[in-house]
């Protein structure tokens, strides 16, 4: 199932100025995504980040938080 759009935009990652990164949306609006502190603490996440800025690909950040979408355009299925 998809996010419904008015949940999440799009944004192209422009810098990493940790602990935040720099990004802007398809509309060319300059926005700040703010990490959490798991996401601060792990290496891992910040060499994804490097990565998904570097490959200059877009990612979904939440309109309410402006952080990533842990789950990219997929929400999970409700409980039967």
């Amino acid at each position: 199932m998809l996010l419904n759009e008015l949940d999440v935009f799009t944004a192209q990652l422009e810098a990493i100025n940790y602990p935040n990164i720099e990004a802007h949306t398809e509309t060319g609006a300059e926005i700040v995504i703010h990490t959490n502190q798991k996401q601060r603490e792990d290496p891992a996440f910040w060499q994804s980040i490097r990565a998904i800025l570097k490959a200059q690909l877009w990612v979904p950040v939440s309109k309410t938080w402006h952080q990533l979408s842990d789950s990219d355009w997929l929400a999970p299925s409700p409980a039967i």
